[in-house]
């Protein structure tokens, strides 16, 4: 058979190889089992067939599966040459017998003629052989091309398939790769939004920066106008200049009392000498300028505060001024006739009358309990009467010649012309007064606390800071009002003016 029929014949077969479809053909099985082992080179027509019949392939199968069409293809093209190397030994055997007849052709004819017809029967035998080959190898060829047309039809699906999947592949990626794009756009638009509402966010935070500046500058100009008006009225409301000290503070009827004052009011109590005396050490340790005592209400009190205050009076580095403005009466009188420098309104009073106090025991106790009680009477209404040019008992005489109850009181200008007051005033000059005063105005007893419970006193400053004593007032069985005196300390007694029982 020639070798350019073994080819295609070749190639069909392969295509047929179990390895190209779901199952194997029995020819192919058959041929493949039937091979010989020995391999035989492929024509180079072959290997151009092969090339062409997989080019179309996957580069990672192509090569596996020329590998596998070149063994088959050994193997068949092995079996052809092995059927076309028998045809030759049939021939050459055709030729001997051919020359054997002629030899023996003119030995016997009959034989020779015998021979030439068994010669032709097997001629004619090959013949029918081949011309079988020949109808197998058409057949074959047909299988082949009809097994060729499926396969390229399979090929072709496959290779439509592969294009599809590529096409498909192509399509996915170009739509994820137009997704990607829009979601880049849709991320710049997003970008672009966010950057645009940060310019505004600034924008709007400038502007409201800016109006913050305009109103804290506003605010900032109407403070000052306001501080600075606040000052003017500050400065209103306070006497610049400096203070003045003199040391003769009364002329033309005008005393100017300075800072260095001390207010003594309401009842004289335990602490009214501590609180006084207190102040007169501060001021003297200042300087020696002038001291002003001043009383505005005092009904007197404790006969042994009021020595205390009356002895650190006289003791005072600095001269003291006591200066009454509305009454004075009992201990407050005595220190105000015993002071050095002393000063009272026209219209103020003046009280002097005998000390009292309250005594109990046997008769003997008694006796140096009043003992003491003269004592101390003739301490402070003694000394009154030797600076009035008096005796004691002329001084007490005398209060009881003028009043029936012995509370002799006189006015501001009477009490001057009998000596209780060193001077008659017509101003007091309030120079610690260099505020506006503040507040309103107050009725009843300042020294007095309501319902049992104290009252709140206004702030003062410093200079203007008064004592007095806190009392309750309370109500008797007769519907009367009345303070409750506290406890004496031993052997103290009451210089205090009470007319009608209102300390009790």
């Amino acid at each position: 058979m020639p070798l350019k029929y073994l080819a295609p014949l070749a190639v069909g077969l392969i295509l047929a190889a179990p390895s190209f479809g779901e199952t194997s053909s029995p020819e192919s099985t058959t041929l493949e089992a039937a091979a010989p082992l020995v391999a035989a080179e492929l024509p180079d027509e072959v290997e151009r067939q092969i090339d062409e019949q997989t080019e179309h392939l996957p580069d990672e199968i192509r090569e596996k599966v020329r590998q596998k069409i070149k063994e088959i293809a050994e193997k068949k093209l092995a079996e052809a040459k092995e059927k076309a190397e028998e045809a030759e030994e049939s021939a050459d055997e055709e030729e001997a017998t051919s020359e054997s007849e002629e030899s023996e052709e003119e030995g016997d004819s009959e034989e020779a003629e015998e021979e030439k017809e068994e010669s032709k029967s097997a001629n004619s035998a090959e013949s029918a052989e081949v011309k079988k080959m020949k109808a197998e190898q058409e057949l074959n060829e047909a299988r082949f091309k009809h097994k060729l047309a499926e396969y390229k039809q399979q090929l072709e699906s496959q290779r439509l398939a592969i294009e599809k999947s590529k096409i498909d592949m192509e399509l996915e990626a170009q739509r994820v790769k137009a997704q990607s794009v829009a979601i880049e756009r849709e991320r710049d638009r997003m970008k672009l939004e966010a950057e645009v509402l940060k310019l505004e966010r600034e924008l709007e935070t400038q502007r409201l920066e800016s109006e913050l500046a305009q109103l804290q500058a506003e605010k900032k100009k109407i403070e000052t106008e306001l501080e600075v008006e606040s000052v003017k009225e500050k400065l209103e409301d306070r006497v610049i200049g400096e203070e003045q000290y003199p040391d003769e503070p009364f002329k033309d009827g005008v005393l100017q009392v300075s800072v260095r004052r001390i207010e003594l009011n309401g009842p004289i109590m335990t602490g009214a000498a501590d609180y006084v005396c207190q102040r007169l050490d501060y001021f003297n340790n200042q300087s020696d300028k002038p001291i002003f005592l001043v009383i505005d209400n005092c009904p007197g009190g404790s006969v042994l505060e009021g020595m205390h205050i009356l002895q650190a009076i006289k003791e005072s580095k600095a001269p003291v001024h006591v200066v009454v403005k509305r009454f004075a009466a009992s201990m407050a009188a005595i220190i105000t006739t015993l002071a050095d420098h002393s000063y009272c309104y026209p219209n103020a009073i003046i009280l002097h009358h005998q000390a009292s106090t309250s005594m109990s025991g046997n008769g003997r106790l008694l006796e140096d309990q009043m003992k003491m009680f003269d004592e101390i009477s003739h301490r402070v209404i003694g000394e009154v009467a030797k600076k009035l040019n008096t005796t004691e008992e002329e001084f007490v005489a005398e209060m009881y010649e003028n009043r029936s109850s012995g509370d002799w009181e006189l006015f501001g200008d009477k009490a001057v012309e009998k000596g209780w007051v060193g001077n008659v005033v017509e101003l007091v000059r309030e120079e610690a007064i260099r505020t506006r005063p503040t507040g309103t105005r107050s009725s009843g007893l300042r020294f007095l606390s309501l319902e049992g419970e104290q009252q709140p006193q206004p702030a003062s400053s410093g200079y203007l800071e008064r004592y007095e004593a806190q009392l309750v007032e309370q109500t008797d069985d007769q519907g009367r009002p009345f303070v409750r005196l506290p406890k004496q300390g031993p052997f103290d007694a009451w210089m205090l003016y009470n007319p009608n029982g209102y300390y009790r």
